[in-house]
């Protein structure tokens, strides 16, 4: 793909996000055949947002993800500054195409993760992370029929990142096993689902080894500060203007978000 191709492809999905508008498909001369072709229109995206990187989401970590998208890995999606909120969030339904609630960990990032030629394995990763977080993505895209467009297209969407609520930080995160900390998700006071930290790919620090080689192969590293968000260890929920959910996190904390009409 031309950078020229990959720079048209962005604002096309861009424009869309603004006005919160479907788009059938990316034109077939635009549309990235491959991973690192959707990477290369995310990150022309990315440039022409006008706001700044805060850090990363991990799509399609869990068993059920993956059967939802066809897809049979992870895949990647930048959190823009402006999408990073802090819990409880209220924010407006109409901002969004739709709104997906997933329940995940996230990280806060206490030191880099530079490209290198060996793998990192969680022990590497669990050395960088400073504070864990209870956290509720919103998945959203402006693709119709975005499950089945295809992990290139998804990519090139920003990952379907809509935002990322973040719970309070837990610096004692260490002391949990994260594989097997159950998860609630409740909306409107009902409860939705619950599921466990395995659901990340077997643990949500193999999930950030994961991105961390990701990054790593495309010449890119992670950096102090960032924040990234594991993947969905619940069910994931559709919410319309007016609901509300909440992922409990147990001893870890809970994560809320609204939205308004």
């Amino acid at each position: 793909m031309t950078p020229e191709a990959a720079a048209r492809a962005a604002e096309l999905l861009l424009a869309a996000r603004r006005a919160a508008h479907r788009i059938g498909a990316l034109p077939a001369e635009l549309r990235p055949a491959t991973a690192d072709q959707g990477y290369q229109v995310q990150d022309a995206f990315v440039d022409r947002s006008g706001d700044r990187p805060a850090g990363f989401k991990i799509g399609a970590t869990s068993p059920r993800a993956q059967d939802f998208l066809s897809c049979d890995g992870p895949f990647a999606g930048t959190v823009l500054a402006g999408d990073l909120i802090e819990s409880p969030a209220t924010l407006s339904a109409g901002r969004f195409v739709f709104r997906l609630i997933e329940p995940e960990f996230a990280v806060t990032l206490g030191r880099d993760l530079p490209p290198r030629q060996v793998a990192y394995d969680m022990r590497d990763v669990a050395g960088a992370v400073a504070n864990l977080h209870p956290a509720i993505e919103v998945v959203t895209s402006v693709l119709e029929n975005w499950a089945g467009q295809g992990v290139p297209s998804l990519i090139a969407d920003n990952g379907v990142n809509g935002a990322l609520v973040l719970g309070p930080a837990c610096r004692d995160w260490q002391d949990f096993d994260l594989a097997g900390h159950e998860v609630t998700l409740s909306v409107n006071g009902a409860p939705a689902g619950s599921g466990q930290g395995a659901n990340a790919l077997g643990h949500p620090l193999a999930a950030l080894a994961w991105l961390a080689n990701e990054r790593s192969r495309r010449g890119r590293g992670l950096a102090t500060g960032q924040v990234v968000t594991t993947g969905v260890v619940t069910v994931f929920v559709e919410l319309s203007a007016g609901d509300e959910a909440v992922a409990d996190f147990g001893a870890l904390g809970e994560v809320r978000v609204r939205f308004t009409g």
